[in-house]
């Protein structure tokens, strides 16, 4: 099993672009959690996400997800890809959630595309407008499992059996075969719940779509 990685003082400083100083003084708070080695202080990449994410040690994350606002139905809509595709999206939802103190407008939708060697339902997650996740089905049925690639904040596809970012603590996560087996389908790890689940395909969303924010 991949080992989670340890940070430390320095190279948090480094990536906050502020003085050492001032990552003690969040250590000290109780604010950042860190690991107290005799001299030395090391920082888990769990701990380093939760404390970029807003959340107190021994919060849960879903507790960070304040004031959610039902989805409603919304007419179907096109989205166009990069490449110039358009396509269409249809049993459409729409609403306003609050993460981590930010609103974010979250639109979903249903299509059928071809993956992993025949067609199968996928789900598209807009977060203001930006096309950040999609679930996939085993096959074109509306009923069943669907699954969402996980990355790191930094884009990178986790492997399974990787530790997961503290963001995702209480999300369903499995193997991304577990439910779309084919030619070319991921082996890595995903977010995996039913295709009714709207509230679990938002969260994993707005997970990505902060860490994108973080990079840009």
């Amino acid at each position: 099993m991949p080992l989670e990685t340890i940070y430390t003082v320095e190279e948090i400083a480094d990536h906050l672009h502020v003085p050492v100083e001032a990552v003690k003084k969040e250590i000290a708070r109780g604010t950042l959690r860190a690991l107290k080695l005799d001299e030395f202080i090391r920082i888990r990449e769990s701990d380093f996400g939760a404390y970029l994410s807003g959340i107190k040690p021994g919060q849960h994350q879903n507790d960070a997800v304040v004031e959610r606002k039902h989805l409603n139905s919304a007419q179907d809509f096109t989205f166009t890809w990069p490449d110039g595709k358009v396509e269409r999206f249809t049993s459409a939802k729409e609403g306003v959630l609050s993460y981590t103190g930010r609103e974010h407008h979250v639109k979903l939708g249903f299509t059928v595309r071809n993956s992993a060697g025949k067609p199968r339902r996928r789900s598209l997650i807009l977060v203001d407008r930006y096309a950040t996740v999609e679930f996939v089905s085993k096959d074109t049925s509306p009923k069943g499992s669907m699954a969402s690639i996980i990355k790191d904040r930094h884009g990178k596809q986790l492997p399974v059996g990787a530790a997961v970012p503290a963001e995702y603590a209480g999300l369903p996560t499995g193997p991304y075969r577990d439910v779309v087996k084919g030619p070319g389908a991921s082996n890595g790890l995903a977010v995996i719940c039913d295709s009714e689940d709207f509230e679990i395909m938002v969260t994993h969303a707005l997970i990505r779509y902060k860490y994108r924010q973080e990079r840009i």
